[in-house]
């Protein structure tokens, strides 16, 4: 059956979406679940492999940029890109110049520069100060530090442990300190629970981030801290410190970042999705799994620096990056795909991803993508308030010759 959907621009078809069963406009995408139309998709829409934040990506595709940084439009994917490989590159630079006292602070600075660069870019809470994003990050900073500097003390110098690729206390390093690390990091976004105003998924994901890289600078700039005082070109072998800097300020981030962006998805998704979708997720969306699980991720990846020299770490922390990516864009497109539930369908208006016309609601019906995850979307796709005016009504048509 077709219908009519009725609104102050007069009246459109609309279909019944096979994947989420909701009435949407006619068009390429279905504007609640983001399925695809007229493909014979069916099953829910949580089980289809487009991403829900960059449809022309598989849900499973561990992409750095659009897991990092669910908000971006794909016109905004290129230039994120450049600037995370151009900051490799000055790492590696800084290291063949020796200069490895710089490069241990651009390390420290690399993700939460690009993470301040990418909440002003989107503007995502346009509408709210920059408290939030701000008590993440300097929580986030204040606990590295605490942490570095304990470090600092319970293990061997930055120095012993770049040149020998080993440490001598593998239950301090690589368990203990990741664990405890952890467990204090999400205290920052966890008080940002309680705040109405803060009740997607995707608040929880970006809070997670935000704290993830503040945290991991924050402990390598007190834990290298002793480095900086040897002189602007230290003694140390050089291709040891090429490895380690990538690793300092790539991998080991996106590890930290993306596991707590994980946990805080879980809660969020827990505490302030609808009821119905609080088991969305199955498993890894329960708070008392995803912390111990996010918890070894960390541990596990804390652990090769203490017994793998300093190539074969960067490789291993890589292994465990493609795995928490994978983790978190699976809590984003869950995350998405719930939030659009029961909201009335709006006007139409030009999608700021692909510039396609659509109706209003929560994806695109030309490009699929999440409106949720796009630069002011939250006051664009957000039912009215109450008394705001009618929704706009959808009444059956028969189909001809019925």
């Amino acid at each position: 059956m077709r219908y009519t959907w009725l609104s102050c621009e007069g009246a459109r078809t609309v279909i019944k979406c096979q994947s989420c069963e909701g009435e949407t406009p006619e068009g390429r995408f279905c504007i609640r679940c983001g399925a695809p139309l007229g493909q014979g998709h069916e099953g829910r829409s949580s089980g289809r492999s487009p991403y829900a934040a960059a449809p022309h990506e598989h849900v499973a595709l561990p992409a750095l940029v659009s897991s990092l940084f669910p908000h971006l439009p794909r016109s905004s994917h290129w230039g994120f890109r450049i600037a995370l490989f151009s900051g490799a590159g000055l790492l590696v630079v800084l290291a063949v110049t020796r200069l490895f006292p710089v490069g241990l602070i651009a390390a420290a600075l690399l993700l939460p520069l690009v993470v301040v660069l990418y909440v002003i870019d989107v503007d995502v809470y346009e509408d709210e100060s920059v408290w939030a994003t701000g008590l993440s990050m300097g929580w986030g900073a204040l606990a590295g530090v605490g942490f570095g500097l304990i470090a600092v003390a319970v293990s061997p110098s930055l120095t012993s442990v770049i040149n020998n690729g080993h440490a001598q206390d593998l239950v301090w390093q690589g368990l203990v300190l990741p664990f405890l690390g952890l467990l204090v990091l999400i205290i920052g976004p966890l008080t940002l629970l309680r705040y109405h105003r803060f009740n997607s998924v995707l608040d929880g994901v970006a809070f997670g981030l935000s704290a993830g890289a503040a945290f991991a600078g924050g402990q390598l700039i007190a834990y290298s801290a002793h480095v900086l005082g040897n002189g602007i070109r230290p003694h140390g072998a050089l291709v040891p410190w090429i490895w380690r800097l990538l690793s300092f300020g790539v991998a080991m981030p996106v590890v930290t970042m993306g596991a707590a962006a994980a946990v805080c998805a879980a809660l969020w998704l827990r505490h302030r999705a609808p009821a119905r979708d609080a088991d969305a997720l199955g498993w890894a969306g329960h708070p008392a799994v995803a912390l111990p699980m996010a918890a070894l991720l960390v541990m596990g990846a804390s652990v090769g620096e203490v017994f793998l020299p300093s190539g074969g770490w960067l490789g291993w922390l890589a292994a465990f990056d493609l795995v928490v990516l994978v983790l978190l864009r699976r809590a984003i497109h869950v995350g998405l795909l719930e939030e659009s539930l029961e909201i009335p369908i709006g006007p139409r208006f030009t999608c700021p991803n692909c510039g396609g016309e659509t109706a209003r609601h929560t994806f695109c019906g030309q490009c699929g993508i999440s409106l949720q995850a796009l630069p002011k979307a939250r006051s664009e796709t957000a039912p009215g308030p109450a008394g705001a005016g009618p929704a706009p009504t959808i009444t059956p048509t028969p189909e001809p010759g019925t």
